[in-house]
């Protein structure tokens, strides 16, 4: 087909290719014309790449509950400004697909009124029964702050910053979010034009792999040893790190054989509010019971290579996974691709994926004990969870493949959005 002829696609995304990069792919070898624009450059043969700079900074003394949407507005501004130069070069996109959470498309109707925008909403702040008044006890005993004024502050922050999307949403033709659970967080005005399709786990390079082995220092772990996995982006609570530390003294004083691997960086202090005196969560939990574990079982790796941290997840007896009702990582997903026994907390979204001693096995986020307790079981008990560890893999081919589920239903709803079909 002729370039001049094909439907044109915009992405946007400030550090793309982000979750686009498979959509992107099969719709550029596809009869589209796909261009991108980021703050990053990004370098492909088969799109055209536009980048925007940024050329402002925040105010000063701006009010606390602004200083986020004068940050959307500062790359809302320079996106368009982008925008409207690839317009008067002769540009007009048929659909622009974004995830606004920048800001980036906040002008884009003005500048192309009569394009479609399919927007990815990836959570709307929920200000009571969610993610800020879930763990009030760690709030309130481990960062020392008041409960009722935190959770009033941060209703009003959340509100403030939910303003934006509001609009975002508003003007956006469709939107698309990963699970049920996102999809119900936002206001119900919106149900009329949502979607839920995962952004997809690739099963062929994420499976089970009898021979995959890890070396950790003059260590090296196989299938056949007792490891137990946690992986998070940050050590942070929200994950429900402060939790699994607790049950790691139980774990290794019953099970002398076994090693406890944590993936994560432990820098960085992730979702939710910071520890306090400047302190890092792991030092903070580790602190609690560095003199009751052998700490040569326990392994802080950081951050490692994607093929180090399959191979991690490979060799696992037993992943835990706890959050706070939040985003679902793709870490949780991932492991169950592999074939990984998930030890995952009784919340949601966790829930939307997992049915208790089916493919997965579910605790309370907040009992340690609980927590231990499982992992003894599994590891005395090694062959009774077999047929969970393979329906978890099976819940991945069937619901979240990349390949042969949730790319084609991306791929429909992009067509649909521009009734192709």
């Amino acid at each position: 087909m002729n370039k001049k002829n094909k439907k044109k696609i915009l992405f946007v995304h400030q550090n793309f290719p982000a979750q686009y990069k498979h959509i992107v792919s099969s719709l550029s070898k596809d009869d589209f014309d796909v261009h991108t624009l980021s703050i990053s450059e990004y370098k492909d043969e088969h799109t055209t790449n536009h980048h925007y700079k940024i050329d402002k900074i925040s105010s000063d003394n701006i009010h606390e509950w602004a200083v986020e949407f004068e940050s959307k507005m500062i790359r809302a501004e320079a996106a368009s400004k982008k925008a409207k130069e690839i317009k008067n070069q002769g540009f007009y996109p048929d659909l622009i697909i974004a995830h606004p959470g920048w800001g980036e498309t906040f002008f884009f109707k003005e500048i192309w009124p009569d394009t479609k925008i399919l927007s990815y909403a990836e959570f709307y702040y929920k200000t009571v029964d969610c993610d800020i008044d879930f763990d009030i006890d760690f709030l309130e005993n481990e960062l020392e702050r008041n409960f009722e004024e935190f959770h009033e502050y941060n209703k009003f922050k959340l509100s403030a910053r939910n303003s934006a999307f509001v609009y975002l949403y508003e003007m956006s033709d469709y939107l698309v979010t990963p699970t049920n659970f996102q999809k119900n967080l936002l206001p119900t005005t919106f149900n009329n034009k949502v979607e839920v399709i995962h952004d997809g786990i690739d099963t062929d390079i994420l499976k089970p792999n009898d021979s995959a082995s890890i070396r950790i220092g003059n260590k090296k772990f196989t299938k056949s040893d007792n490891v137990i996995t946690y992986v998070s982006r940050s050590l942070d609570p929200y994950r429900g790190f402060h939790i699994f530390m607790r049950s790691i003294p139980k774990i290794l004083k019953e099970n002398p054989t076994a090693n406890i691997i944590i993936v994560g960086n432990a820098e960085t202090n992730g979702y939710g509010a910071p520890p306090p005196n400047n302190k890092k969560f792991k030092d903070m939990f580790l602190s609690e019971i560095e003199n009751e574990i052998d700490q040569e079982r326990l392994f802080f790796v950081g951050q490692v290579p994607y093929d180090v941290y399959i191979n991690i997840i490979q060799i696992s007896t037993a992943h835990i996974y706890l959050t706070y009702p939040f985003v679902l990582s793709w870490s949780m997903l991932e492991a169950m691709s592999c074939g990984a026994l998930i030890i995952g907390s009784d919340t949601a979204p966790v829930t939307e994926v997992i049915s208790d001693n089916k493919n997965g096995l579910l605790v309370n986020f907040f009992d340690s004990d609980e927590i231990a307790n499982k992992v003894n079981e599994v590891i005395n008990k090694p062959n009774k969870y077999n047929k969970i560890r393979d329906k978890a893999r099976e819940t991945i081919l069937n619901f979240y493949d990349l390949k042969t589920v949730c790319l084609p239903k991306h791929l429909d709803l992009i067509k649909k959005v521009l009734e192709l079909w």
